[in-house]
Protein backbone atom coordinates (compact mmCIF):
# COMPACT_ATOMS: atom_id res chain seq x y z
CA UNK A 1 0.00 0.00 0.00
CA UNK A 2 1.36 3.08 -0.90
CA UNK A 3 1.45 6.26 1.18
CA UNK A 4 1.02 10.13 -0.43
CA UNK A 5 4.20 11.94 0.89
CA UNK A 6 3.31 14.89 -0.74
CA UNK A 7 0.16 14.94 1.45
CA UNK A 8 1.72 14.26 4.74
CA UNK A 9 4.12 17.23 4.13
CA UNK A 10 1.63 20.14 3.82
CA UNK A 11 0.58 18.63 7.52
CA UNK A 12 2.20 22.00 10.32
CA UNK A 13 4.10 20.15 12.38
CA UNK A 14 3.33 18.71 15.19
CA UNK A 15 0.06 18.45 13.93
CA UNK A 16 -1.77 14.70 13.26
CA UNK A 17 -1.72 13.55 9.26
CA UNK A 18 -4.52 13.00 7.64
CA UNK A 19 -6.18 9.37 7.64
CA UNK A 20 -4.51 8.47 4.68
CA UNK A 21 -4.53 4.75 2.46
CA UNK A 22 -6.18 3.09 5.71
CA UNK A 23 -3.38 4.79 8.23
CA UNK A 24 -4.44 5.74 11.43
CA UNK A 25 -3.45 9.28 12.08
CA UNK A 26 -0.17 9.85 14.12
CA UNK A 27 2.14 12.63 14.35
CA UNK A 28 4.51 12.96 11.34
CA UNK A 29 8.43 12.15 13.00
CA UNK A 30 9.66 11.05 9.81
CA UNK A 31 8.54 7.64 10.21
CA UNK A 32 5.54 5.80 8.82
CA UNK A 33 1.97 6.39 10.31
CA UNK A 34 1.05 3.17 12.07
CA UNK A 35 -1.12 1.06 10.67
CA UNK A 36 -5.17 1.02 11.55
CA UNK A 37 -5.71 -2.05 13.87
CA UNK A 38 -7.88 -4.65 11.73
CA UNK A 39 -10.68 -5.34 14.41
CA UNK A 40 -12.42 -8.08 14.60
CA UNK A 41 -15.47 -8.52 16.63
CA UNK A 42 -16.92 -11.58 17.77
CA UNK A 43 -20.24 -11.83 19.24
CA UNK A 44 -21.66 -14.95 21.50
CA UNK A 45 -21.96 -16.13 24.90
CA UNK A 46 -19.12 -15.92 26.14
CA UNK A 47 -19.39 -19.43 28.75
CA UNK A 48 -16.83 -21.61 29.70
CA UNK A 49 -17.74 -24.94 27.96
CA UNK A 50 -15.93 -26.44 25.45
CA UNK A 51 -17.85 -25.19 22.30
CA UNK A 52 -17.11 -21.25 23.71
CA UNK A 53 -13.33 -22.47 24.70
CA UNK A 54 -12.48 -23.72 21.53
CA UNK A 55 -14.45 -21.77 19.18
CA UNK A 56 -14.52 -18.30 20.34
CA UNK A 57 -11.77 -17.35 23.33
CA UNK A 58 -8.49 -19.63 21.75
CA UNK A 59 -9.20 -18.32 18.06
CA UNK A 60 -9.84 -14.55 19.57
CA UNK A 61 -6.37 -15.09 21.68
CA UNK A 62 -4.79 -16.61 18.68
CA UNK A 63 -5.60 -13.90 16.30
CA UNK A 64 -4.96 -10.99 18.84
CA UNK A 65 -1.17 -12.00 18.92
CA UNK A 66 -1.33 -11.13 15.23
CA UNK A 67 0.69 -8.03 13.89
CA UNK A 68 -1.61 -4.92 13.50
CA UNK A 69 -5.21 -7.23 14.78
CA UNK A 70 -7.39 -6.60 17.69
CA UNK A 71 -10.42 -8.50 18.61
CA UNK A 72 -12.90 -7.87 20.65
CA UNK A 73 -15.04 -10.72 22.53
CA UNK A 74 -18.77 -9.34 23.06
CA UNK A 75 -21.41 -11.07 24.72
CA UNK A 76 -24.74 -11.20 22.55
CA UNK A 77 -26.61 -8.91 25.35
CA UNK A 78 -23.81 -6.57 26.66
CA UNK A 79 -25.49 -2.97 26.48
CA UNK A 80 -22.89 -2.29 23.30
CA UNK A 81 -23.04 -5.32 21.45
CA UNK A 82 -24.51 -3.74 18.29
CA UNK A 83 -22.54 -0.71 18.58
CA UNK A 84 -19.35 -2.89 18.64
CA UNK A 85 -20.90 -5.16 16.02
CA UNK A 86 -21.17 -1.99 13.42
CA UNK A 87 -18.03 -0.67 14.12
CA UNK A 88 -16.19 -3.67 13.51
CA UNK A 89 -14.29 -4.43 10.21
CA UNK A 90 -15.45 -7.81 10.26
CA UNK A 91 -18.41 -9.52 12.49
CA UNK A 92 -18.30 -12.89 13.62
CA UNK A 93 -21.59 -14.11 15.06
CA UNK A 94 -21.49 -17.12 16.62
CA UNK A 95 -24.78 -18.71 16.71
CA UNK A 96 -26.34 -15.82 17.20
CA UNK A 97 -30.36 -16.37 16.73
CA UNK A 98 -31.62 -13.43 17.35
CA UNK A 99 -33.91 -11.47 14.43
CA UNK A 100 -32.00 -8.31 14.97
CA UNK A 101 -28.96 -9.33 13.73
CA UNK A 102 -30.20 -9.32 10.25
CA UNK A 103 -30.59 -5.47 10.91
CA UNK A 104 -27.09 -5.89 11.45
CA UNK A 105 -26.23 -7.79 8.15
CA UNK A 106 -27.93 -5.24 6.25
CA UNK A 107 -26.60 -2.41 8.13
CA UNK A 108 -23.13 -3.52 7.97
CA UNK A 109 -23.62 -4.29 4.21
CA UNK A 110 -24.30 -0.56 3.65
CA UNK A 111 -21.36 0.01 5.41
CA UNK A 112 -19.01 -2.23 2.92
CA UNK A 113 -18.40 -4.32 5.80
CA UNK A 114 -18.31 -8.44 6.14
CA UNK A 115 -20.63 -10.21 8.63
CA UNK A 116 -19.43 -14.38 9.07
CA UNK A 117 -22.08 -16.44 10.90
CA UNK A 118 -19.95 -19.09 12.66
CA UNK A 119 -21.87 -22.33 12.78
CA UNK A 120 -20.40 -25.64 15.13
CA UNK A 121 -23.33 -28.17 14.86
CA UNK A 122 -26.29 -28.63 12.20
CA UNK A 123 -28.60 -27.91 15.30
CA UNK A 124 -31.41 -28.08 13.01
CA UNK A 125 -30.68 -31.73 13.22
CA UNK A 126 -30.31 -32.39 17.35
CA UNK A 127 -31.71 -35.38 18.56
CA UNK A 128 -34.55 -35.49 20.73
CA UNK A 129 -32.61 -36.26 23.98
CA UNK A 130 -30.31 -33.07 23.50
CA UNK A 131 -31.74 -30.63 25.79
CA UNK A 132 -31.29 -27.59 22.87
CA UNK A 133 -33.75 -30.21 21.02
CA UNK A 134 -36.46 -28.28 22.95
CA UNK A 135 -35.75 -24.75 21.18
CA UNK A 136 -34.84 -25.90 17.66
CA UNK A 137 -37.96 -28.32 17.17
CA UNK A 138 -39.46 -25.09 16.72
CA UNK A 139 -39.84 -24.10 13.03
CA UNK A 140 -39.22 -20.36 13.88
CA UNK A 141 -35.80 -21.29 14.70
CA UNK A 142 -34.49 -23.52 12.00
CA UNK A 143 -36.16 -20.56 9.91
CA UNK A 144 -33.58 -18.22 11.34
CA UNK A 145 -30.68 -20.51 11.20
CA UNK A 146 -31.45 -20.80 7.84
CA UNK A 147 -31.82 -17.35 6.94
CA UNK A 148 -28.49 -16.07 8.59
CA UNK A 149 -26.34 -18.53 7.24
CA UNK A 150 -27.78 -17.19 3.63
CA UNK A 151 -27.89 -13.35 4.40
CA UNK A 152 -24.08 -13.58 5.96
CA UNK A 153 -21.25 -12.84 3.78
CA UNK A 154 -19.79 -16.37 4.68
CA UNK A 155 -20.15 -19.43 7.52
CA UNK A 156 -17.02 -20.77 8.94
CA UNK A 157 -17.84 -24.34 10.14
CA UNK A 158 -16.30 -27.01 12.25
CA UNK A 159 -15.84 -29.89 10.14
CA UNK A 160 -16.15 -30.39 6.25
CA UNK A 161 -18.91 -32.35 6.57
CA UNK A 162 -20.74 -29.69 8.12
CA UNK A 163 -19.80 -27.14 4.80
CA UNK A 164 -21.02 -29.90 2.90
CA UNK A 165 -24.60 -29.69 4.94
CA UNK A 166 -24.69 -26.00 4.47
CA UNK A 167 -23.36 -25.34 1.26
CA UNK A 168 -26.54 -24.89 -0.06
CA UNK A 169 -27.63 -22.11 1.97
CA UNK A 170 -24.06 -20.37 2.05
CA UNK A 171 -22.88 -17.53 0.26
CA UNK A 172 -19.19 -18.76 0.81
CA UNK A 173 -17.36 -21.61 3.33
CA UNK A 174 -14.53 -21.77 5.34
CA UNK A 175 -13.65 -24.32 7.86
CA UNK A 176 -11.60 -24.03 10.60
CA UNK A 177 -11.20 -27.05 12.27
CA UNK A 178 -11.04 -27.01 16.48
CA UNK A 179 -7.20 -26.40 17.50
CA UNK A 180 -5.35 -26.38 20.91
CA UNK A 181 -4.23 -23.18 22.16
CA UNK A 182 -1.82 -24.50 24.96
CA UNK A 183 -0.52 -28.11 24.39
CA UNK A 184 0.75 -30.09 27.90
CA UNK A 185 4.11 -31.39 28.08
CA UNK A 186 4.35 -34.98 26.87
CA UNK A 187 3.26 -37.56 29.43
CA UNK A 188 6.26 -39.48 31.78
CA UNK A 189 6.10 -42.71 30.43
CA UNK A 190 8.27 -45.90 31.99
CA UNK A 191 10.70 -47.83 30.25
CA UNK A 192 7.98 -50.94 29.68
CA UNK A 193 5.43 -48.51 28.47
CA UNK A 194 3.56 -48.37 32.05
CA UNK A 195 2.35 -44.79 32.45
CA UNK A 196 3.11 -45.92 36.53
CA UNK A 197 3.14 -49.09 38.54
CA UNK A 198 2.93 -51.83 36.02
CA UNK A 199 0.23 -53.63 38.67
CA UNK A 200 -2.22 -50.20 38.57
CA UNK A 201 -5.85 -50.88 36.56
CA UNK A 202 -5.70 -49.16 32.83
CA UNK A 203 -7.94 -46.74 33.39
CA UNK A 204 -10.50 -46.47 30.24
CA UNK A 205 -12.83 -42.90 30.42
CA UNK A 206 -15.22 -40.86 28.81
CA UNK A 207 -16.38 -37.30 28.90
CA UNK A 208 -18.80 -35.29 27.81
CA UNK A 209 -22.73 -33.56 27.97
CA UNK A 210 -25.56 -35.08 28.51
CA UNK A 211 -26.53 -34.73 24.93
CA UNK A 212 -24.12 -37.60 24.57
CA UNK A 213 -26.79 -39.88 26.49
CA UNK A 214 -27.86 -42.03 23.83
CA UNK A 215 -24.21 -42.69 22.68
CA UNK A 216 -23.06 -43.44 25.69
CA UNK A 217 -26.22 -45.03 26.27
CA UNK A 218 -25.63 -47.81 23.60
CA UNK A 219 -22.52 -49.19 24.73
CA UNK A 220 -22.98 -49.01 28.25
CA UNK A 221 -24.20 -52.90 28.51
CA UNK A 222 -21.45 -54.17 26.53
CA UNK A 223 -18.61 -52.31 27.84
CA UNK A 224 -20.55 -53.53 31.83
CA UNK A 225 -20.31 -57.02 30.55
CA UNK A 226 -16.55 -56.50 29.50
CA UNK A 227 -15.36 -54.97 32.82
CA UNK A 228 -16.43 -58.39 34.19
CA UNK A 229 -14.27 -60.11 32.73
CA UNK A 230 -11.39 -57.40 32.77
CA UNK A 231 -10.04 -56.83 36.09
CA UNK A 232 -7.51 -54.65 35.29
CA UNK A 233 -9.51 -52.70 33.64
CA UNK A 234 -11.64 -49.27 35.69
CA UNK A 235 -13.92 -47.19 33.24
CA UNK A 236 -14.50 -43.84 34.82
CA UNK A 237 -17.03 -41.52 33.49
CA UNK A 238 -17.34 -37.40 33.49
CA UNK A 239 -20.60 -35.82 33.28
CA UNK A 240 -24.05 -35.52 34.22
CA UNK A 241 -24.91 -37.89 37.11
CA UNK A 242 -28.05 -39.48 34.95
CA UNK A 243 -25.30 -41.28 33.05
CA UNK A 244 -23.87 -43.06 36.30
CA UNK A 245 -26.88 -45.12 36.09
CA UNK A 246 -25.75 -46.46 32.48
CA UNK A 247 -23.14 -48.84 34.81
CA UNK A 248 -25.52 -49.48 37.75
CA UNK A 249 -24.16 -53.12 37.33
CA UNK A 250 -20.00 -52.55 37.23
CA UNK A 251 -18.30 -53.55 40.20
CA UNK A 252 -17.34 -50.44 42.54
CA UNK A 253 -13.67 -51.29 42.34
CA UNK A 254 -13.87 -51.01 38.56
CA UNK A 255 -15.99 -47.46 38.49
CA UNK A 256 -15.40 -43.91 38.95
CA UNK A 257 -18.29 -41.11 38.67
CA UNK A 258 -16.93 -37.69 38.49
CA UNK A 259 -19.31 -34.88 37.90
CA UNK A 260 -18.93 -32.13 35.06
CA UNK A 261 -16.87 -29.45 35.81
CA UNK A 262 -15.41 -26.47 34.15
CA UNK A 263 -13.38 -27.20 30.84
CA UNK A 264 -10.04 -27.57 32.94
CA UNK A 265 -11.38 -29.32 35.66
CA UNK A 266 -12.00 -31.74 32.34
CA UNK A 267 -8.66 -31.56 30.82
CA UNK A 268 -6.74 -32.78 34.30
CA UNK A 269 -9.13 -35.42 34.77
CA UNK A 270 -8.19 -36.46 31.49
CA UNK A 271 -4.50 -36.66 32.04
CA UNK A 272 -5.82 -39.85 34.77
CA UNK A 273 -6.78 -41.84 31.69
CA UNK A 274 -5.01 -44.64 29.22
CA UNK A 275 -8.14 -44.91 27.14
CA UNK A 276 -10.65 -42.70 26.21
CA UNK A 277 -13.90 -43.36 24.50
CA UNK A 278 -15.99 -41.60 21.84
CA UNK A 279 -18.89 -43.38 20.67
CA UNK A 280 -21.41 -42.07 18.51
CA UNK A 281 -24.68 -43.09 17.07
CA UNK A 282 -24.86 -42.82 13.10
CA UNK A 283 -27.02 -39.89 12.77
CA UNK A 284 -26.83 -36.94 10.80
CA UNK A 285 -26.12 -34.46 13.80
CA UNK A 286 -23.39 -36.86 14.51
CA UNK A 287 -21.95 -36.84 11.23
CA UNK A 288 -21.78 -33.09 11.67
CA UNK A 289 -19.70 -33.16 14.94
CA UNK A 290 -15.86 -32.16 15.62
CA UNK A 291 -12.90 -34.38 16.18
CA UNK A 292 -12.50 -32.20 19.70
CA UNK A 293 -13.00 -35.54 21.24
CA UNK A 294 -9.73 -37.15 19.57
CA UNK A 295 -8.13 -33.81 19.85
CA UNK A 296 -8.36 -33.71 23.38
CA UNK A 297 -7.63 -37.16 23.95
CA UNK A 298 -4.41 -36.95 22.07
CA UNK A 299 -3.49 -33.74 23.43
CA UNK A 300 -3.49 -35.64 26.93
CA UNK A 301 -1.20 -38.25 26.10
CA UNK A 302 -4.40 -40.27 25.97
CA UNK A 303 -5.09 -43.57 23.42
CA UNK A 304 -8.10 -42.69 21.41
CA UNK A 305 -10.55 -45.02 20.62
CA UNK A 306 -13.13 -43.16 18.25
CA UNK A 307 -16.52 -44.37 16.81
CA UNK A 308 -15.78 -45.08 12.71
CA UNK A 309 -17.91 -41.86 11.98
CA UNK A 310 -17.09 -38.57 10.17
CA UNK A 311 -15.77 -36.47 12.79
CA UNK A 312 -12.99 -38.93 12.94
CA UNK A 313 -12.02 -39.02 9.39
CA UNK A 314 -8.48 -37.75 9.63
CA UNK A 315 -7.33 -40.43 12.38
CA UNK A 316 -5.34 -43.12 11.04
CA UNK A 317 -6.23 -46.34 12.33
CA UNK A 318 -3.77 -48.02 14.32
CA UNK A 319 -1.69 -45.19 14.29
CA UNK A 320 -3.17 -41.97 15.81
CA UNK A 321 -6.05 -43.85 17.24
CA UNK A 322 -8.24 -47.24 16.79
CA UNK A 323 -11.73 -46.68 15.18
CA UNK A 324 -14.47 -49.07 15.62
CA UNK A 325 -17.88 -50.13 13.87
CA UNK A 326 -19.63 -51.94 16.43
CA UNK A 327 -19.65 -53.34 19.66
CA UNK A 328 -17.79 -56.46 18.82
CA UNK A 329 -14.90 -54.26 16.89
CA UNK A 330 -14.75 -52.28 19.91
CA UNK A 331 -14.39 -54.34 22.61
CA UNK A 332 -12.03 -56.60 20.10
CA UNK A 333 -9.70 -53.21 20.43
CA UNK A 334 -10.19 -52.79 24.25
CA UNK A 335 -8.61 -56.60 24.92
CA UNK A 336 -5.68 -55.61 22.46
CA UNK A 337 -4.92 -52.03 24.33
CA UNK A 338 -5.42 -53.98 27.67
CA UNK A 339 -2.86 -56.93 26.87
CA UNK A 340 -0.52 -54.52 24.96
CA UNK A 341 0.78 -51.69 27.10
CA UNK A 342 3.66 -50.63 24.23
CA UNK A 343 1.02 -50.42 21.64
CA UNK A 344 -1.11 -48.10 23.97
CA UNK A 345 1.76 -45.81 24.34
CA UNK A 346 2.97 -46.41 21.02
CA UNK A 347 -0.06 -44.68 19.42
CA UNK A 348 -0.78 -41.87 22.29
CA UNK A 349 2.20 -41.01 21.48
CA UNK A 350 1.77 -40.83 17.45
CA UNK A 351 -1.49 -38.75 18.20
CA UNK A 352 0.43 -36.08 20.43
CA UNK A 353 2.82 -35.39 18.31
CA UNK A 354 0.38 -35.12 15.24
CA UNK A 355 -1.32 -32.74 17.22
CA UNK A 356 2.06 -30.72 18.16
CA UNK A 357 2.49 -30.56 14.64
CA UNK A 358 -0.76 -30.00 12.66
CA UNK A 359 -3.39 -28.30 15.57
CA UNK A 360 -1.51 -25.61 17.49
CA UNK A 361 -3.99 -22.98 17.38
CA UNK A 362 -1.49 -19.95 17.39
CA UNK A 363 -0.39 -21.93 13.68
CA UNK A 364 -3.85 -21.29 12.43
CA UNK A 365 -4.67 -17.64 13.22
CA UNK A 366 -3.00 -16.05 10.19
CA UNK A 367 -5.25 -18.46 8.06
CA UNK A 368 -7.90 -17.15 9.43
CA UNK A 369 -7.10 -13.25 9.33
CA UNK A 370 -6.69 -13.82 5.91
CA UNK A 371 -9.71 -15.25 5.48
CA UNK A 372 -11.39 -12.49 6.93
CA UNK A 373 -9.03 -9.80 4.95
CA UNK A 374 -10.14 -11.15 1.58
CA UNK A 375 -14.15 -11.18 2.58
CA UNK A 376 -13.04 -7.32 3.34
CA UNK A 377 -11.78 -6.53 0.36
CA UNK A 378 -14.63 -7.94 -1.57
CA UNK A 379 -17.03 -5.58 0.15
CA UNK A 380 -18.16 -2.07 -0.96
CA UNK A 381 -20.25 0.33 0.70
CA UNK A 382 -23.86 1.81 -0.76
CA UNK A 383 -23.56 4.22 -3.36
CA UNK A 384 -26.42 6.05 -1.79
CA UNK A 385 -25.96 8.38 1.06
CA UNK A 386 -26.20 6.19 3.93
CA UNK A 387 -28.11 7.89 7.87
CA UNK A 388 -25.54 9.90 9.75
CA UNK A 389 -26.54 7.91 12.80
CA UNK A 390 -25.28 4.47 10.59
CA UNK A 391 -22.23 6.59 9.41
CA UNK A 392 -21.46 7.54 12.71
CA UNK A 393 -21.58 3.84 14.34
CA UNK A 394 -19.51 2.30 11.64
CA UNK A 395 -16.36 4.57 12.58
CA UNK A 396 -16.99 4.69 15.99
CA UNK A 397 -13.26 3.32 18.04
CA UNK A 398 -14.39 0.19 19.45
CA UNK A 399 -11.76 1.22 22.46
CA UNK A 400 -15.08 4.19 23.36
CA UNK A 401 -17.44 1.11 24.38
CA UNK A 402 -18.48 0.90 27.94
CA UNK A 403 -17.27 -1.74 29.84
CA UNK A 404 -14.32 -3.28 27.58
CA UNK A 405 -12.02 -4.93 29.40
CA UNK A 406 -8.52 -5.13 27.96
CA UNK A 407 -7.54 -9.00 28.49
CA UNK A 408 -4.40 -9.02 26.27
CA UNK A 409 -2.35 -6.76 24.12
CA UNK A 410 -4.90 -6.33 21.73
CA UNK A 411 -7.47 -8.73 22.89
CA UNK A 412 -10.41 -7.56 24.80
CA UNK A 413 -13.75 -8.09 26.17
CA UNK A 414 -17.36 -6.85 26.57
CA UNK A 415 -19.52 -9.41 29.08
CA UNK A 416 -22.22 -8.49 31.17
CA UNK A 417 -20.35 -6.09 33.92
CA UNK A 418 -22.88 -4.11 34.84
CA UNK A 419 -26.09 -4.79 36.92
CA UNK A 420 -28.48 -2.99 34.15
CA UNK A 421 -26.84 -5.93 31.81
CA UNK A 422 -27.51 -8.62 34.90
CA UNK A 423 -31.30 -7.57 35.03
CA UNK A 424 -31.68 -7.62 31.28
CA UNK A 425 -29.88 -10.89 30.65
CA UNK A 426 -32.13 -12.35 33.48
CA UNK A 427 -35.33 -10.66 32.01
CA UNK A 428 -34.58 -12.47 28.60
CA UNK A 429 -34.16 -16.23 30.32
CA UNK A 430 -37.71 -15.62 31.65
CA UNK A 431 -38.96 -14.54 28.79
CA UNK A 432 -38.13 -17.34 27.00
CA UNK A 433 -39.52 -20.35 29.39
CA UNK A 434 -42.63 -17.33 29.17
CA UNK A 435 -42.66 -16.36 32.72
CA UNK A 436 -43.65 -13.04 32.04
CA UNK A 437 -44.11 -11.30 34.71
CA UNK A 438 -40.62 -11.98 36.64
CA UNK A 439 -39.48 -10.88 32.66
CA UNK A 440 -40.90 -7.36 33.27
CA UNK A 441 -39.71 -6.58 36.64
CA UNK A 442 -36.20 -7.58 35.32
CA UNK A 443 -36.33 -5.40 32.32
CA UNK A 444 -37.91 -2.57 35.01
CA UNK A 445 -34.92 -3.09 36.70
CA UNK A 446 -32.88 -2.94 34.06
CA UNK A 447 -34.42 0.19 32.32
CA UNK A 448 -34.08 1.58 36.23
CA UNK A 449 -31.00 1.41 36.37
CA UNK A 450 -29.87 2.23 32.84
CA UNK A 451 -32.48 4.32 31.21
CA UNK A 452 -30.84 4.76 28.12
CA UNK A 453 -30.93 1.35 27.11
CA UNK A 454 -32.98 1.16 24.17
CA UNK A 455 -32.97 -2.73 24.29
CA UNK A 456 -34.22 -3.54 28.24
CA UNK A 457 -36.61 -0.08 27.06
CA UNK A 458 -37.91 -2.15 23.67
CA UNK A 459 -38.28 -5.70 25.72
CA UNK A 460 -40.16 -3.87 28.97
CA UNK A 461 -42.35 -2.54 26.04
CA UNK A 462 -42.95 -6.01 24.75
CA UNK A 463 -44.07 -7.07 28.06
CA UNK A 464 -46.67 -4.16 28.67
CA UNK A 465 -47.71 -4.74 25.13
CA UNK A 466 -48.93 -8.71 26.03
CA UNK A 467 -50.23 -7.51 29.43
CA UNK A 468 -52.59 -5.23 27.58
CA UNK A 469 -50.77 -1.74 28.52
CA UNK A 470 -50.46 -0.33 25.28
CA UNK A 471 -50.35 3.00 25.99
CA UNK A 472 -47.13 2.25 28.41
CA UNK A 473 -45.94 -0.27 25.23
CA UNK A 474 -46.12 2.52 22.80
CA UNK A 475 -44.12 4.92 25.18
CA UNK A 476 -41.39 2.49 25.39
CA UNK A 477 -40.84 1.55 21.95
CA UNK A 478 -40.71 5.28 21.40
CA UNK A 479 -38.19 5.87 23.59
CA UNK A 480 -36.09 2.88 21.95
CA UNK A 481 -36.29 4.53 18.60
CA UNK A 482 -35.48 7.68 19.85
CA UNK A 483 -32.20 6.14 21.92
CA UNK A 484 -31.34 4.24 19.28
CA UNK A 485 -32.96 4.91 15.42
CA UNK A 486 -30.63 2.23 13.95
CA UNK A 487 -32.59 -0.56 15.87
CA UNK A 488 -35.37 -2.10 13.92
CA UNK A 489 -37.28 -4.12 16.87
CA UNK A 490 -38.85 -1.20 18.71
CA UNK A 491 -39.91 0.39 14.63
CA UNK A 492 -41.48 -3.03 13.76
CA UNK A 493 -43.33 -3.16 17.48
CA UNK A 494 -44.60 0.38 16.94
CA UNK A 495 -45.91 -0.71 13.29
CA UNK A 496 -47.54 -3.99 14.90
CA UNK A 497 -49.20 -1.37 17.28
CA UNK A 498 -51.00 1.05 15.04
CA UNK A 499 -51.74 -1.87 12.73
CA UNK A 500 -53.72 -3.38 15.77
CA UNK A 501 -55.04 0.15 16.96
CA UNK A 502 -55.88 0.93 13.47
CA UNK A 503 -58.01 -2.67 13.19
CA UNK A 504 -59.60 -1.89 16.30
CA UNK A 505 -60.88 1.63 15.41
CA UNK A 506 -61.30 0.52 12.10
CA UNK A 507 -64.09 -2.05 13.78
CA UNK A 508 -65.50 0.72 16.20
CA UNK A 509 -66.19 2.74 13.03
CA UNK A 510 -67.58 0.20 10.90
CA UNK A 511 -70.20 -0.74 13.91
CA UNK A 512 -70.88 3.02 14.25
CA UNK A 513 -71.41 3.59 10.72
CA UNK A 514 -71.36 0.64 8.25
CA UNK A 515 -71.86 3.28 5.15
CA UNK A 516 -68.93 5.12 6.33
CA UNK A 517 -66.75 2.40 6.41
CA UNK A 518 -67.18 0.70 2.81
CA UNK A 519 -66.01 3.43 1.61
CA UNK A 520 -68.87 5.14 -0.39
CA UNK A 521 -69.06 7.84 1.87
CA UNK A 522 -68.44 11.86 0.59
Amino acid sequence: MMLIPALIERQPPGKPTADLNGMAPSVFNGMAPTPTPFTVVQVGSLGVIGDNVYRMHEPAAAMARLPNVEVFEVHALARDWDAAALAADVLVLTMTMDVEVFRLVHQRRQLGKPTVCEVNDYLPDVQPWNPAHRSWADPRARRLFEELIRRCDATQVTTAALAQRLAPLAQRLAVFPNQIAQLPPPRQRSSNGELSDEARQVVVGWGGSIGHMEDLRAIAPALGRWLQGQPRARLEIMGDPALAAFFADVPRQQFRFHRAGPLPHYLAWLGSLDIGLAPLLTTEFNRCRSDVKFLEYAAAGVTPVLQRLDPYAGVCDGVTGFLFSDQEQLLSIMDQLIADPALRRQVADSAYKQVARQRRGDDHAARRIAFYRELQGGCRAAMEPLPAALQRAGTRPLHSLRGARQLAERLFRLDLSTPAERHLAAGMDALQIGALERAMGEFSAAVRLDPSDPHALTFLGHCQLRQGELLAAREAFEGAVALDPLLSRPVRALARLHRQAAEHYGRVAHGLNPFESSGSAP
